[in-house]
């Protein structure tokens, strides 16, 4: 009974979603003991994780830990646990935490932070409470969810204002190019893939700052802790290099949100049906602008108060298409800048 008290106030138990990476191991670990109290069967989990990645920490530390506590002594405890001079204990069972706080069954929920997905190009959504990136892909214009990875932020999270403040950027980029591999130190792992920051809507507000690149860890570690970069984002490098190979064949879009919320594809669709009947009245009543083409993407990155809109000015197929940044104050919408994208 003690141990399994132990190992439940040690290990969350979170839904499980069971990812073709790194974090199988853990999340399946962490169902085994506290779900099922198959502790055979969690330590087997983790044996493998070792065998499969033997530099990712947090299994380490979790097998580690499951050795000490069966053999009756107490978890976290300094000298039984190998990893304890590596990582911080409280660090690493922060890590599993965010790690297992994906919510399960994606694929029949919609994003709220993006309301209508590029035709052309695939987004990744980072959602920053949590440390987690979703790549998504367009079906008929919804972001539909395909798979997930771990990814590192910045020291002092995000919302960055200028160079060298230790947080990473807010608001939709796009990948602009893939770093050539002779200019990459051994930190950025696999590959680098740079990012637009800072934006247009950045530079109007005198947001600075530069390097911001999407980039994979050292070759001595299976992943970085959620909070350990200078801004960049970083992933483990089997996920970065399947991104760098995605990026060489779709445009990227990157959304960096300070959280994501799942909507029910039905409220979902509600919601994208209000937003843009909104914007197309306020272009028709306070701009004078009627126009049939509708937006080619929109991203509510921050808050359901600000909208990141993709809008081809022009009728022709292959006009011009601007970013547009939108605030709501009360029932009404402000067009406050717009740029080429």
């Amino acid at each position: 009974m003690r141990l399994k008290s132990l190992l439940i106030a040690s290990f969350l138990t979170a839904p499980m979603l069971c990812l073709a990476n790194g974090d199988t191991a853990v999340r399946q670990a962490t169902q085994e003991l506290v779900r099922n109290g198959n502790l055979d069967k969690a330590l087997d989990l983790l044996n493998k994780s070792e065998v499969e990645h033997p530099n990712f920490r947090l299994a380490t530390f979790m097998r580690a830990e499951l050795l000490t506590a069966l053999t009756g002594g107490a978890i976290a405890n300094k000298s039984m646990s190998e990893v304890r001079d590596v990582e911080a204990p409280q660090n690493l069972l922060s890590e599993l935490q965010l790690r297992n706080s994906v919510i399960p069954n994606l694929t029949d929920l919609r994003p709220a932070q993006v309301l209508k997905m590029p035709k052309n190009a695939d987004v990744i959504l980072v959602d920053a409470s949590i440390s987690r990136a979703y790549l998504l892909r367009n079906k008929d214009g919804d972001p539909v969810w395909e798979k997930d990875y771990f990814v590192t932020i910045g020291k002092l999270g995000v919302g960055k204002k200028k160079e060298g403040d230790l947080k990473s950027p807010l608001g939709v980029y796009s990948v602009t190019m893939q770093i050539p591999k002779q200019q990459l130190r051994s930190i950025f792992g696999a590959g680098a893939l740079e990012l637009s920051f800072p934006n247009a809507l950045d530079k109007k507000l005198d947001i600075s700052g530069s390097g911001i690149w999407l980039h994979g860890v050292p070759k001595n570690t299976y992943s970085r802790a959620p909070k350990a970069s200078d801004g960049c984002l970083a992933f483990a490098n089997d996920d970065v290099r399947e991104i760098i190979e995605l990026a060489k064949k779709r445009q990227i879009h990157v959304s960096v949100a300070p959280s994501v919320q799942w909507l029910k594809k039905s409220d979902w669709n509600a919601r994208s049906a209000q937003v843009s009947n909104e914007i197309a009245a306020f272009r028709a009543e306070s701009l004078k602008i009627k126009t049939s083409r509708p937006p080619e993407a929109i991203y509510a990155p921050e808050s359901t108060s600000t909208l990141v809109i993709d809008q081809p000015i022009g009728q022709a197929e292959g006009s011009p298409v601007y970013r547009e940044y939108w605030d709501k104050n009360g029932n009404s919408w402000t067009l406050k800048f717009k740029s080429r994208t």
